[in-house]
């Protein structure tokens, strides 16, 4: 799950990487779902910027928003940095710590990778 804003520009350059980590992610059985910070309770204009910015990098994976006040919004409250990145495991628990920064660098590509190495790995044992 990657959170991100439309005014962040590492957010925005990763948004064709992430596009490309789906696609690798939906053939071990996840899915990179992105959440736009700027989308809460459906803003007409974030969702606007969102889907041009996602439509003008080619980053076709799911983007989904949420109202405030909802637990999801109290999660993302927290995050202090972005982009930031979180691996869930099927159960919906944090798997590992999550990625601050983005995938662009090889070394933060290879820590989410191992998170969701784990994350796979639990679900396979269960």
């Amino acid at each position: 799950m990657n959170f991100w804003f439309n005014g962040c520009k590492p957010c925005v350059e990763e948004l064709d990487d992430l596009n490309t980590l789906n696609q690798q992610v939906k053939e071990q059985g996840g899915e990179v779902i992105g959440i736009n910070t700027e989308t809460l309770d459906g803003n007409p204009q974030g969702i606007e910027t969102a889907k041009q910015l996602l439509a003008a990098t080619g980053a076709d994976y799911r983007n989904i928003c949420f109202d405030s006040g909802s637990e999801a919004d109290s999660f993302a409250l927290g995050i202090m940095a972005f982009p930031t990145t979180y691996v869930f495991d099927r159960s919906g628990k944090v798997v590992g710590e999550p990625l601050l920064g983005g995938i662009d660098k090889e070394e933060n590509l290879a820590a989410l990778q191992k998170n969701i190495d784990a994350a796979l790995a639990k679900d396979a044992a269960n």
